[in-house]
């Protein structure tokens, strides 16, 4: 018996470490690629292992250091405020509508879940934010808009509802009110929710390059994804007019296209990467509640 025991959990293990191994392996297919020679991956394609290691793809993003740290000041201020205040708005909402002494908690709740279905469309939004709220070329544009999202305060109601109605009754037996019931009770007692539309919407706000486009001209106000967009349209023209910024003659191999592309996955991935690590118990725990009411 012991033995099929030992068996087992030797086979499940192995099982688990191969299954982890295939998660890893294209991030660090990604990494390797982008320390590869350009030559290299024009002869020989993509290799877990390259022939010849170069910081090229690299070198040539960090060309212009000052304008890639300005894109991570914009993303990071973004990324913090707008996760912020969207974890404030949805999580007040929400706490209102899992209150069952709400009386309009069903029409807002409706008027809410409308808003996932329909939405007004990209002209209205930015006449709206353009010259009616004149927003262009703030970094505002693209924080408000997401404050308020429906799937975020739909998970978060559900999970406020699980919370036992005697703590919020004792609360206001002690004199707590509604505000202070949500402050020091409700909130605390959410963090695997809260952690989850925090790694949520921390994705959204790096990953911001559509409304960037849209509403910041400035070049010292882009996110960083824009910045690394613009990079790949310029290596695009380099590499089809063949001609450097020097105006030399350069050939379509000597540009390391795709190293550079995989360098800047790496560059946009590893800060989300290490934010997921600390937030993984939180975001699983918060996931699997929130789905188990609709």
């Amino acid at each position: 018996m012991m033995k099929k025991n030992t068996l087992h959990k030797w086979l499940v293990h192995m099982c688990l470490i191969l299954f982890c191994a295939m998660c890893l392996l294209p991030l660090v297919l990604t990494i390797s690629i982008s320390l590869t020679d350009g030559a290299v991956i024009q002869t020989y394609g993509y290799q877990l292992f390259p022939k010849k290691f170069s910081w090229e793809a690299y070198q040539f993003i960090w060309m212009d250091p000052s304008s890639l740290l300005a894109g991570y000041k914009n993303s990071l201020i973004i990324v913090v405020v707008g996760t912020t205040g969207n974890l404030l708005v949805t999580s007040m909402i929400a706490y209102a509508l899992a209150r069952r002494d709400f009386q309009l908690r069903s029409a807002i709740s409706f008027y809410i879940f409308v808003t996932m279905i329909f939405s007004g469309g990209i002209v209205p939004l930015y006449i709206l934010i353009v010259q009616y709220l004149e927003w262009k070329n703030s970094l505002i544009s693209l924080i408000i808009p997401a404050f308020a999202a429906p799937f975020q305060i739909f998970m978060l109601r559900v999970f406020f509802q699980e919370i036992p109605p005697p703590l919020i009754e004792s609360a206001k037996i002690d004199g707590a009110s509604d505000f202070r019931t949500y402050w020091s009770i409700v909130l605390p007692l959410s963090k695997p929710a809260l952690a989850t539309v925090a790694l949520m919407m921390t994705l959204h706000y790096w990953n911001e390059t559509f409304n960037a486009i849209l509403y910041i001209d400035k070049v010292a106000l882009y996110p960083i994804q824009l910045i690394l967009k613009n990079i790949t349209s310029y290596i695009e023209l380099v590499k089809g007019s063949g001609v450097d910024p020097m105006g030399n003659a350069i050939s379509a191999s000597d540009v390391p296209t795709d190293a550079i592309m995989y360098a800047m996955m790496v560059l946009t991935s590893l800060p989300v990467m290490f934010l997921f690590g600390f937030l993984q118990k939180y975001f699983v725990k918060g996931l699997t509640i929130g789905a188990v009411k609709g």
